[in-house]
């Protein structure tokens, strides 16, 4: 495993201007790594990449050490042969700790990264201060049969043969409300689309909706013991799966991340959807840097 980093050799519209790579396990990840202070590790969700998080890691690193990182099978990492399971992406994010120096972080995860950061919270507890939560998966519930219907529908052939029609469908259902200011996220899915390990992109992601599936954490949030904020869009289309839950909310959802872990703090956010610290960045920056800040029991 290296520890020195090298510059990314190539890039993707709307990246940060400070992406470099490391080796982590043999695979190259690409990552941001500034400012000092505590350290905050922002995680992306499926399909992402650490860009996600340019404003937030902008916010902030004028107060703390701020990484983040594509996990492998996105953006700039390497992609073949990623298995895609929660516990491997855990392992992975542990390894990228050790490589950058670090004992413990706060892990914010948005989405799969959510439960990618629930997964380590029960795997490697020693290595959370805090956990941040946006738009968690792997709480909500799926039947065995309805697993399987997801797992059918999410086929690398699938992404591969997407238009741009369903591209743009498919990143609007990310936010409450449509602005052009988020057409930044369709051009760069074309870029992704271009590149040559595209192929080796879509595989990662079927195999990551799998390994979201099999790696649920709902049964489990009561092992959890590390100080927690969880935070849902109200107007959120993603979460509860529109097609096999149409009779459930976000709010549901919510509560049920309340009953899981109930020292956790767990907030609805107006005028937000999937993609929260996109759409509503004020309002989250000031809920994470409460939260960060917050002392025992303090409110906040």
């Amino acid at each position: 495993m290296s520890s020195t980093p090298a510059p990314a050799q190539d890039t993707l519209p709307h990246y940060p201007n400070d992406v470099q790579t490391t080796t982590v396990d043999g695979r190259s990840i690409a990552y941001v790594d500034r400012g000092s202070g505590p350290p905050l590790l922002f995680v992306h969700g499926l399909g992402s990449n650490l860009s996600l998080w340019r404003e937030t890691m902008d916010a902030f690193d004028d107060s703390h050490r701020v990484l983040a990182l594509d996990l492998p099978g996105y953006g700039l990492s390497d992609k073949d042969d990623v298995p895609g399971t929660m516990s491997f992406f855990a392992d992975v994010i542990v390894d990228f700790l050790d490589d950058r120096g670090l004992n413990t972080v706060t892990v914010v995860g948005v989405s799969m990264g959510g439960q990618v950061g629930l997964t380590i919270a029960l795997t490697s507890p020693e290595r959370l201060r805090r956990l941040v939560l946006v738009s968690p998966a792997g709480i909500e519930p799926f039947t065995p049969e309805e697993a399987e219907a997801l797992k059918d529908a999410s086929t690398a052939e699938g992404i591969l043969n997407t238009t741009d029609e369903q591209v743009k469908q498919s990143v609007a259902l990310n936010f409450a409300e449509w602005s052009d200011e988020y057409a930044w996220l369709i051009e760069q899915r074309h870029a992704l689309s271009g590149r040559d390990d595209f192929e080796a992109y879509a595989e990662a992601n079927a195999r990551s909706v799998a390994g979201m599936l099999e790696g649920a954490v709902r049964d489990r949030l009561g092992e959890i013991d590390v100080p927690t904020l969880a935070l849902f869009g109200a107007g959120d289309k993603l979460i509860p799966n529109p097609q096999l839950h149409p009779d459930q909310t976000t709010v549901d959802v919510a509560d049920q991340t309340r009953e899981g872990l109930p020292d956790a703090r767990v907030e609805l956010v107006d005028d937000a959807g999937h993609l929260l610290m996109i759409e509503r960045p004020t309002y989250f920056h000031e809920k994470l840097r409460a939260f960060l800040n917050r002392r025992g029991d303090e409110e906040y």
